[in-house]
């Protein structure tokens, strides 16, 4: 299902997003470290997403999330089973993914000579990151609401990297 290189990106990614919300940048370096290697992290992750395996690929990634509309009108009538990510998920990692480029980006603009106290892009990158973490718990309870309504373990799957599909 999920390989490590995925897994791994996943969670380091996650804690990462988590360890700078909660590490104010005014009170020392770490804040920055953080970033720079959440960024690490999806560059890699990105780059994996265009090899051979299965888990990662990012074309077919796109190709499960542009089934977004019609996987929510189903998904209220019958359980829809995904060997990896669903169409809803594979929106969320992009858009994840995305947001948190754009917050590390604004961050680092935020430590150029041109761009030092500018106010707006503080409150930008700032207001960015709040976005993020609440996308993140979004994301989240998409995750445990779709394991009680297939009746998988999400969570878990994306420790181990297996999945108990349902036979039907």
């Amino acid at each position: 299902m999920w390989d490590l290189v995925v897994r791994l990106t996943h969670w380091g990614l996650a804690a990462l997003v988590l360890a700078d919300l909660v590490n104010e940048a005014s009170a020392n370096a770490w804040h920055r470290y953080l970033g720079y290697a959440a960024a690490g992290l999806i560059a890699i992750r990105l780059l994996w997403g265009f090899g051979r395996s299965p888990s990662a690929q990012l074309p077919a990634m796109l190709r499960t999330a542009a089934q977004v509309r019609s996987y929510v009108r189903r998904w209220r009538h019958a359980p829809n089973t995904y060997v990896t990510r669903n169409p809803l998920g594979a929106c969320m990692a992009f858009t994840l993914w995305s947001l948190t480029a754009f917050v590390i980006a604004t961050g680092w603009m935020l430590q150029l000579e041109r761009f030092w106290g500018d106010e707006m892009l503080e409150t930008l990158h700032s207001g960015s990151a709040y976005v993020l973490g609440s996308l993140v718990v979004i994301h989240v309870m998409g995750a445990v609401a779709t394991s009680v309504r297939n009746r998988e373990n999400l969570v878990k799957a994306m420790i181990t990297g297996r999945k108990n599909l349902r036979p039907d």
